[in-house]
């Protein structure tokens, strides 16, 4: 089985290795804005689109003339992968309005500053704990583990003050299946509880560690002085880089808690049972406060790293169907009863009272093994 891995280092720059990369992260999001004005004019002046073949062979008029030159000095290859990326942000623009998923989103222009990055395909080499970028020179990175796989495309992108390397890399590992899964998990997320995993002799709490509202007082300090400062001045600079650092760390120590935790229920279950969320609706639909609440869980980056980590040791994943009621079913009787969500306890005549989130565990559970004996497996 060959699959797609990812290894991210900080890069230690020096000052002429970060003008350059800077300089292509520029070049990138220029080419990148030209590209959507140019397909925006096309379109409004003569309902005409412009394809990738044709938004490509004028890059290379563009670098032909005196006022664009400059763009002879960033390699080719990085520029034509910024107007890839437009065409792939048009292709999938197009599939959200031919399928009506909510809203369609028309592509944006960049912001310098916002996202910055450039993306080589091809031709480049790592030796020891270097990495050769073409046109940019041998440049030093933190080598904290060893790189496994055929590198396919190399990503250079700024977070906050620091610059990191991401290699997508391609190896094959072995085909690991658990043919008779004997471990099962239910796994109910939730925002009193981060996760509530019921398994076949007991019931573990996963608290929320809520990394956002512990240093949300701090943040919004950050954004005051933030919002005193002179737009685009010195100070205003220095305030929004204090402001994106500070968004990182909360990131950092959300992302390190769910690698951490989902790879100990992957290692230690060989099936993980979950329910299925419409988390994007949800927080369209929600509260102001209950969004941010929704936003700052998780649950989205959590369930897809159970996903990909099952599939990469051969362990059984599984969603529960999409309107399966978890939490209004009793687990012990089977009978249905509505409930309200700020109601915490599940109570149902056949004397059975816990907590509603443990219910539900243990009713998604049960749903993952009935559909793992519908299809003919032996537990």
């Amino acid at each position: 089985m060959i699959i797609k891995k990812t290894y991210k280092f900080c890069l230690l720059l020096v000052d002429e290795y970060l003008q350059l990369c800077c300089q292509f992260a520029g070049a990138c999001r220029w080419v990148f804005n030209h590209g959507l004005a140019a397909r925006k004019e096309a379109w409004d002046n003569d309902k005409k689109s412009l394809s990738l073949f044709d938004q490509n062979k004028y890059l290379t008029t563009l670098k032909k003339q005196e006022a664009t030159g400059w763009l002879q000095d960033i390699h080719s290859q990085v520029l034509q992968q910024a107007l890839h990326d437009l065409d792939q942000a048009y292709k999938h623009f197009f599939r959200r309005i031919k399928r009506k998923e909510g809203k369609a989103g028309h592509p944006r222009f960049k912001c310098k500053g916002e996202h910055d990055s450039f993306r080589y395909p091809q031709g480049v080499k790592v030796v020891d704990n270097q990495v050769y970028l073409p046109c940019i020179g041998w440049v030093k990175f933190c080598k904290t583990r060893e790189i496994q796989g055929q590198i396919c495309q190399t990503t250079v992108i700024k977070k906050a003050k620091r610059w990191f390397v991401c290699f997508s890399c391609e190896q094959e590992v072995p085909d690991l299946v658990v043919k008779n899964p004997k471990k099962v998990a239910g796994i109910d997320v939730g925002i009193e509880r981060f996760a509530t995993i019921a398994t076949e002799d007991d019931i573990e709490i996963i608290q929320n560690p809520k990394f956002l509202r512990k240093d949300l007082d701090h943040l919004r300090f950050l954004s005051r002085q933030l919002s005193k400062k002179h737009l685009k001045g010195k100070n205003w600079k220095k305030a929004k880089a204090k402001v994106q650092e500070f968004h990182e760390k909360i990131k950092n120590r959300r992302t390190d808690f769910l690698h951490k935790l989902s790879t100990q229920l992957v290692k230690s279950h060989d099936m993980l049972v979950v329910e299925s969320l419409e988390i994007q609706k949800m927080i369209i639909n929600a509260s102001k406060a209950l969004a941010r609440s929704l936003s700052e869980v998780g649950w989205g980056m959590f369930l897809e790293m159970l996903k990909y980590k099952c599939e990469y040791l051969g362990k059984k994943f599984l969603k529960t169907a999409r309107f399966f009621a978890s939490s209004q079913i009793c687990s012990s009787c089977g009978s249905k009863a509505t409930m309200k969500l700020d109601c915490r306890r599940y109570s149902c005549g056949c004397g059975l009272e816990v907590h509603r989130d443990d219910n539900a565990a243990i009713n998604i559970r049960a749903a993952g093994i009935s559909a793992l004996k519908a299809c003919g497996a032996a537990l």
